[in-house]
């Protein structure tokens, strides 16, 4: 399921990258379709890498939010920030992050600051 898999890639990337993580859900998703479940998970996976990689990031948080209509995810981190309009998405953000959140109609959201992290925001619809 939903949760057991982001608890998975986050206990995954804290071991790889050295850093905190942890999952918070409002509420259990219950039952999310696999290829949704897959989508999220591999976004998830990759926004901790980079939050890690390219962030410097302590800590980050992955906090999953659903409702009758989608199920939200964001990866809040620590790390340097950045000014989202002049960063190239390179291949992290805009294929293995978007393009995941996409093909599952799906939309993703960046919102970052020079020294004060970064949220990246998943919504897809289930």
């Amino acid at each position: 399921d939903l949760l057991s898999g982001l608890r998975q890639v986050a206990r995954r990337a804290a071991e790889r990258h050295r850093f905190d993580v942890e999952v918070t859900a409002v509420d259990d998703p219950g039952a999310v379709p696999s290829e949704v479940v897959q989508a999220l998970v591999g976004a998830v996976g990759e926004a901790l890498t980079n939050a890690a990689k390219h962030g410097g990031a302590a800590r980050a948080v992955v906090f999953v939010d659903p409702n009758d209509e989608a199920v939200e995810v964001s990866v809040d981190d620590d790390g340097t920030g950045f000014v989202v309009d002049e960063v190239d998405e390179g291949v992290g953000l805009g294929r293995s992050i978007r393009g995941r959140i996409t093909d599952v109609g799906g939309r993703v959201e960046v919102r970052s600051t020079p020294g004060r992290g970064t949220e990246v925001r998943l919504t897809v619809p289930i």
